[in-house]
């Protein structure tokens, strides 16, 4: 089990969550892992688009009553309500979960509001119970990723990367960020466990990932996703996993094989990264 938290310390558009997706959907594919993509992020979208709307009886329910109906009980919100009343188990997870590739990618899409008054008081209890859900998950799943939320003002943000195996810090293709970045290996929350990832990267810039590694020092943990029109397009139009599906065997020398070769690289160099700290022990 490893829990691999994406993370930046930039407000901008750093491409994290694009990023996260792209790599948890790659893994899924290509090895024989089981995945949890989850989100402390509330109100974000981004997930339905790219994996489509998360209520799984959603279908069902508008064939039966001829209008859709919204379920309070599924999602986030029905994992919070078990592990309130002490009854969550690992294996009750699924049953809360979006179902991408059956027994290698589940997501858990953070609380949308329903703009009512109990919108706080639940985006609260989500806050007390996630580290208790994240307990029970690590029970049940082999990876586990994270899109946290920017900065590390949030105390749940920080003790999320804490308790993360491998933090992946996202920045953009700039020289200021990268920068930024080594200001932040010298906290030691990031002790060793983290990789840099360029997000929305651009193969043509001048800030290659050698000149950068050869800036930085960084000799190893390193690595980018970089802007691929296709992949885009479909995380706006909910068809990431059929696209992933289709691109996964493209000419090496198309862009969208390149885009599958620097997400080869970057799982590569997760699963490297789990193994080497496992053997430190």
């Amino acid at each position: 089990m490893a829990i691999i938290s994406f993370w930046s310390d930039s407000k901008k558009q750093t491409g994290q969550t694009m990023s996260a997706v792209a790599i948890a959907t790659y893994m899924a594919i290509e090895h024989n892992y089981k995945i949890l993509f989850l989100t402390t992020k509330n109100d974000d979208d981004s997930l339905d688009l790219c994996f489509g709307r998360q209520l799984k009886q959603e279908s069902f329910l508008k064939k039966i009553t001829g209008k859709p109906v919204i379920s309070l009980d599924s999602g986030i919100e029905g994992i919070v309500k078990m592990a309130t009343s002490g009854r969550l188990t690992p294996e009750m997870i699924p049953n809360y979960t979006k179902i991408v590739y059956k027994n290698r990618l589940e997501v858990l899409y953070g609380y949308k509001s329903h703009g009512n008054s109990e919108d706080d008081e639940t985006k609260q209890k989500i806050r007390e119970k996630f580290k208790n859900i994240l307990q029970n998950a690590t029970r049940y799943y082999d990876m586990i990723f994270i899109d946290l939320e920017s900065g590390l003002e949030d105390e749940l943000t920080r003790e999320l990367i804490q308790d993360s195996n491998i933090v992946v810090i996202n920045v953009e293709q700039k020289i200021n960020q990268i920068n930024d970045f080594m200001e932040l290996q010298k906290n030691p929350v990031f002790d060793k466990k983290s990789i840099l990832n360029i997000g929305r990267f651009d193969r043509y810039s001048k800030y290659s990932l050698k000149n950068i590694a050869r800036y930085t020092g960084i000799k190893k943990d390193i690595m980018a996703v970089p802007y691929n029109t296709l992949y885009f397009e479909a995380a706006s139009e909910e068809t990431v996993p059929d696209t992933f599906l289709r691109i996964r065997t493209a000419d090496p020398e198309d862009s969208n094989g390149v885009f599958m070769e620097y997400l080869k690289n970057a799982t590569d160099r997760i699963i490297y990264k789990i193994q080497e700290l496992q053997l430190r022990g």
